[in-house]
């Protein structure tokens, strides 16, 4: 009976472990959902959908640019507001990877584009990662960074 009680008790201890250990890590469901989000957030940013992202944008939302900015979201905001001096030409966005940790979405991924931003042509090729945090339902960006590569 001993016996029984402890196999039941181990039995019972690895389950909610194993049920713990998957609300920790990201699932395949979680990680297509995010990834889903994060390439939609790149196009809403180079397309200047200010109301997508004005809704999935945390106020407190920050981007190092490759070129050594620092733009917060109301400046992303303003610009989307100019599109004649920001517009994408073109946009390349390969080797995207998402992956969920709790309720931490990162992404990172190589971009290539030709724009000109705040009235300025830029080309070139970049590694980027992005930051967000889930939220309800939905994903709130927090975060994003980009470096040059080429």
């Amino acid at each position: 009976m001993k016996k029984r009680f402890a196999i039941l008790v181990c039995a019972v201890a690895a389950i909610t472990a194993t049920i713990a250990a998957q609300k920790q890590g990201g699932s395949a469901g979680s990680d297509a959902s995010f990834e889903k989000w994060a390439r939609a957030s790149i196009k809403a940013t180079n397309s200047n959908d200010s109301a997508w992202m004005q809704a999935n944008l945390d106020d407190a939302y920050v981007e190092g640019t490759s070129y050594g900015a620092w733009l917060t979201k109301a400046q992303l905001l303003k610009d989307a507001a100019d599109p004649a001096n920001n517009k994408f030409n073109k946009d390349e966005v390969s080797d995207l990877q998402a992956h969920v940790s709790g309720n931490i979405g990162t992404a990172r991924f190589k971009e290539a584009y030709d724009a000109i931003i705040e009235g300025q042509h830029r080309a070139r090729t970049i590694i980027c990662t992005m930051t967000a945090e889930k939220q309800g339902n939905g994903w709130k960006g927090v975060s994003n960074h980009c470096s040059k590569i080429e």
